[in-house]
């Protein structure tokens, strides 16, 4: 586990994201424009499994958070786990979500938060998170 480094675009990142979400036909070269700018942010941690060769087998992404409350203090947001279709079933995201706990415990977060699907609960309460509260979600379309 570590952080996102630019080659890594062309090592399988993108193709554990496509088994996530629809992609959009982002290529290559736009994704290196995006992880420019994820790189000048101090709030986002891309972090990837990397395995033989230095193939990316997942990634997620740590978002952290300044509060006001808690004397200004620091929560990390789990996103976008995603674990390629070859490397399913082997504890890579079990990992990843470890990295991005472990991340946050490092920058100082006093808690750390993640949206997910139903069916997902089980998976991430077996990793000592809980249900809370409610996520709400409203899409604005891109004009």
């Amino acid at each position: 586990m570590r952080e996102l480094e630019e080659e890594d675009i062309d090592k399988g990142l993108l193709k554990a994201l496509e088994h996530l979400s629809d992609m959009g036909g982002l290529t290559s070269k736009e994704a290196r424009k995006i992880f420019a700018k994820i790189k000048k942010s101090n709030s986002s941690h891309v972090l990837v499994a990397v395995v033989d060769g230095g193939r990316i087998a997942g990634v997620t992404t740590l978002l952290v958070e300044q509060k006001f409350i808690h004397r200004g203090g620091l929560v990390g947001h789990i996103e976008d786990v995603a674990v390629g279709q070859d490397f399913e079933g082997q504890g890579v995201g079990s990992a990843l979500v470890r990295a991005g706990i472990g991340k946050a415990k490092e920058l100082g977060c006093y808690k750390v938060i993640l949206d997910c699907k139903p069916e997902l609960v089980g998976f991430y309460e077996r990793m000592g998170f809980r249900k809370h509260e409610i996520a709400m979600r409203i899409d604005i379309s891109r004009a």
